[in-house]
C-alpha cells in the first residue's frame, strides 16, 4: 500500500478490502504500513537480523544460509527429509491423529530462519512480513498448486488473543499470511478463527502441556465463514513457525469442524523432529 492509499482502499483481493477489517484495526494497519514504516525506514536504516549488517533486513549471506525444506518431506505432517512412508505416514506421524490434511514449511527453524522468526514475533519488527513472504512464496506456491482448489482457496491464520495483540501491536501470523496471499498467486484472505481465551506462553510448556494449554482456546467465526463469497474447497492455515504442532493441531481441529473443509498448514519455518524451540 502506498502513502496515497487511504484506510478504505482495497487490497486487490475480492472481499478483502482494508475497510472490511473494522475501523480501528484497519486504520492502525494502514497507518503502520503507509506512514510509520516508511518513515522509520528512513530514520533507522534496516539491519540484517542475522548478522547486523546495514542496508537490508536479511543480507545475501544470511539468506544463503537458510535451509529450505523442499518437497522431499512427509506429505502428511511436513517432517523434513526423506522418510520411509507407510500409508502416506512417516515415523513422526504414524499412529497420530492430525486435524489437518497436510503441512508444509519453507525453511528449517535454525540459524537465520530462527532469528527472523524471533525478531518478527518478539522483536517488534512487523516490517519483516513482506521479506518472509518473499522468501517463503516458492514453497507456498507449491502447496497451493498441489491442492488443486482453483479460485476457491482461502488463506487464514492462527489468531492472537485481543489482549496479546494489543500488547505486541500486531498478530505476526496475520501479517505473514496477508503478505503471502497477496501473491502471486493472489488468494482470498479471511480471519476465520478467533482466540477466545488468553493462554500461557507455549515456550513455558512441554508437548503435553502445550496441547492442554490451547484446548478450548479457539472458536470459528461463523459470521466470517458465512460471509465468504464462495464455498471453500480448502483452507490454508498460516503461522510463523511449527514446533510441536500443538497450535496447528488445535486451530485446524476447530476450523475443519466449523468450516467443514480440509485444512492445510503452512509456516515460514519448522523445527525438525519437533525440537523444542520455544515459539509454537
Amino acid at each position: 500500500m502506498t502513502p496515497a492509499s487511504g484506510p478504505s482502499a482495497s487490497t486487490g483481493v475480492p472481499g478483502d478490502g482494508v475497510a472490511r477489517g473494522g475501523g480501528i484495526v484497519a486504520l492502525g494497519r494502514w497507518w503502520r504500513e503507509a506512514v510509520a514504516e516508511p518513515i522509520l525506514s528512513v530514520l533507522f536504516p534496516p539491519r540484517c537480523v542475522g548478522c547486523g549488517d546495514f542496508e537490508s533486513h536479511l543480507c545475501p549471506r544470511c539468506r544463503a544460509s537458510l535451509v529450505p525444506i523442499d518437497g522431499d518431506c512427509c506429505p502428511r505432517c511436513g517432517e523434513p527429509g526423506p522418510r520411509p512412508l507407510v500409508a502416506g505416514r512417516c515415523s513422526q506421524c504414524m499412529g497420530v491423529d492430525l486435524a489437518f490434511s497436510g503441512a508444509r514449511s519453507a525453511f528449517a527453524h535454525t540459524g537465520s530462519a530462527r532469528r527472523v522468526v524471533v525478531e518478527f514475533k518478539s522483536g517488534g519488527q512487523p516490517v519483516l512480513a513482506p521479506l518472509m513472504a518473499e522468501l517463503a512464496r516458492p514453497a507456498f506456491r507449491e502447496l497451493v498448486s498441489s491442492l488443486d482448489a482453483g479460485d476457491r482457496l482461502v488463506v487464514t491464520w492462527v489468531p492472537s488473543h485481543r489482549a496479546a495483540q494489543r500488547q505486541r501491536g500486531y498478530n505476526q501470523a496475520e501479517l505473514f499470511a496477508r503478505a503471502l496471499a497477496s501473491g502471486p498467486p493472489i488468494v482470498h484472505r479471511s480471519e476465520l478463527v478467533r482466540k477466545t481465551v488468553r493462554t500461557r506462553h507455549q515456550k513455558e510448556l512441554g508437548r503435553g502441556g502445550r496441547q492442554a494449554n490451547l484446548r478450548g482456546a479457539f472458536a470459528v467465526d461463523d459470521k466470517a465463514v458465512a460471509s465468504l463469497p464462495f464455498r471453500p474447497a480448502a483452507v490454508v492455515l498460516v503461522d510463523d513457525v511449527y514446533t510441536t504442532g500443538a497450535t496447528a493441531q488445535e486451530v485446524a481441529a476447530v476450523l475443519s469442524r466449523g468450516a467443514g473443509v480440509p485444512v492445510y498448514v503452512f509456516t515460514f519455518s519448522r523445527a525438525v523432529s519437533a525440537r523444542s524451540e520455544g515459539h509454537d
